[in-house]
């Protein structure tokens, strides 16, 4: 939903005479901390979806300090930008995405039967091992399962996955914060400043 989010952005900000130039006025240091802590959680998704191999596993071995550092860095970034206002959104979605990994093992919560309607059957397979690093399937004893990878995206829509209700926010807070910067003013969050 992220590249969505981004290409979405990008396009309606330039229909709307939006400006590329304006992305010199964010706190570009700090900012690459939100992008890298961000990159970091793609990269542990990816990784946990390959099967078994004996080196990713030394990696994932450390999947809970991994998961603390991304989202320290996520939180610099957010805090030190967060004169735009969108990036509120980011802010709660990433907190709903750290209590459900939080409070259930550092592990997300996700619906074993929305991973089958999507087809991605090597994660299936791993998850139902309970070979998988990053992931629970929902159950009985899960805390807070409505946080979980619970929204499912699949046929027709082009990319299947499954995704929590805070990859929700956190897409939309990223086609804010981008048309938030692109829009200045113009935009629909407006001159809004903390």
């Amino acid at each position: 939903m992220f590249i969505e989010a981004i290409l979405l952005s990008l396009i309606i900000g330039l229909i709307r005479g939006g400006k590329l130039r304006r992305f010199r006025g964010i706190n570009h240091k700090t900012l690459w901390g939100l992008i890298l802590g961000m990159l970091i959680q793609y990269i542990l998704i990816f990784l946990n979806r390959i099967e078994e191999m004996k080196s990713i596993d030394n990696i994932l071995v450390y999947t809970r300090e991994i998961i603390v550092i991304s989202y320290i860095l996520i939180l610099i970034g957010i805090i030190t930008n967060i004169k735009f206002r969108s990036l509120g959104a980011l802010l709660v979605g990433f907190v709903l995405n750290f209590i459900a990994l939080a409070a259930n093992g550092w592990k997300m919560p996700i619906l074993l039967e929305g991973v089958a309607l999507t087809g991605l059957d090597g994660l299936y397979e791993l998850i139902e091992k309970g070979s998988s690093s990053l992931y629970i399937p929902i159950s009985q004893s899960t805390k807070y399962p409505i946080l979980g990878d619970i929204i499912i995206f699949s046929n027709p829509y082009p990319i299947t996955r499954i995704i929590s209700l805070g990859d929700m926010i956190i897409s939309f807070g990223i086609f804010a914060f981008i048309l938030e910067i692109m829009l200045g003013e113009d935009s629909f969050m407006g001159d809004y400043r903390w």
